[in-house]
């Protein structure tokens, strides 16, 4: 089941028209409101209208966390306080840093949540749990509204112990779970341990964050519970999850790219790589309204693969490396 077959379904040609328009306002947007990209578009004497298409994005320089930590809390913001209607805060080393979030940026989350889940195949009849994750963290705020769009159930996370955590998938028939892999690998140990068979477990879909998971522990984890997990890719401190999706055709983590424009570069250079090699993802905010942000450094090393999906989706793919790995 595709959620939105309009945008994850788009054409290239579409798709990359669509994110020209929404670039070129984005640049108008920073270049007006917001004081460090104005001043680095000076500094390169890059004016809005020499950034007239996406291939021209790679004249700007990057954007780092430590560009977030220096104008924390609202260097970044393009609009008055009074229009956000969140802000995440979080520490980058010993330096805080915060991300503002309109209503709007809100609802986009929503709809990327809604996207990843349903491509994992959460429906309306799926009752849902995120665990090890906190309930006030982005990650739980995204994939609560984004359960809540799809018209499934919501149950909170069991926090008392495994063992309870257990009986509560047992209890309420938790169909579609959210965690970290090496939470998922202890839970099944814990059911292993206390006579609980996982693949007996009435879980039918299992979404990993794909920022903590390696190979090896991907394919533990469909050993143990009998179902292969589905990861989903975001940055927790600064735009949460949602950003990229699995599918159940194993090929790659499918980029939300009419909200997110995806370059890949090499990590020492900086050269902007072709589609197929690999080097750090760089993405550039392109629908955020309080803090969009271009060409992110985001620290995850993979590749881009824009082929056919047998799913049907057309949105490019990222496939991490194996330097991704955790320990």
């Amino acid at each position: 089941m595709i959620w939105n077959q309009q945008v994850e379904m788009l054409s290239r040609a579409d798709m990359t028209a669509w994110q020209s328009y929404k670039l070129a306002k984005l640049i108008e947007r920073v270049y007006e409101k917001s004081i460090l990209y104005k001043s680095r578009m000076n500094e390169y004497e890059l004016l809005p209208e020499k950034i007239a298409n996406l291939n021209e994005l790679k004249r700007l320089p990057v954007t780092t966390k430590q560009d977030i930590t220096a104008n924390y809390p609202y260097g970044l913001l393009t609009m008055p306080v009074s229009g956000v209607s969140y802000i995440h805060t979080s520490q980058n080393g010993k330096k805080n840093a915060a991300m503002s979030y309109t209503r709007n940026d809100m609802g986009m989350w929503s709809e990327l949540m809604s996207r990843i889940l349903v491509a994992g195949g959460v429906n309306v009849t799926s009752i849902f749990q995120w665990a090890g994750i906190m309930e006030e963290h982005i990650p739980s705020i995204g994939i609560s509204s984004g359960i809540q769009r799809i018209g499934a159930t919501l149950l909170p996370e069991c926090r008392s112990s495994k063992v309870e955590q257990l009986r509560s998938i047992e209890d309420f028939g938790v169909t579609s779970i959210f965690s970290t892999a090496c939470y998922l690998l202890q839970l099944a140990c814990e059911a292993s341990s206390k006579g609980y068979k996982p693949t007996e477990l009435p879980l039918q879909n299992i979404f990993c964050d794909a920022n903590f998971v390696s190979q090896n522990q991907s394919e533990e984890i469909e050993q143990v519970y009998g179902k292969k997990p589905n990861q989903v890719y975001g940055i927790y401190d600064i735009w949460g999850m949602g950003i990229a999706g699995e599918c159940h055709c194993n090929a790659g983590l499918h980029i939300q790219e009419d909200c997110f424009y995806p370059e890949i570069i090499h990590p020492k250079s900086g050269q902007v790589l072709p589609i197929g090699e690999t080097g750090e993802l760089l993405l550039t905010s392109l629908t955020l309204e309080a803090m969009p942000l271009l060409r992110f450094c985001t620290g995850i090393i993979c590749s881009l693969d824009d082929s056919p999906c047998a799913c049907g989706r057309t949105l490019i793919r990222m496939r991490k490396s194996a330097e991704n790995n955790c320990s």
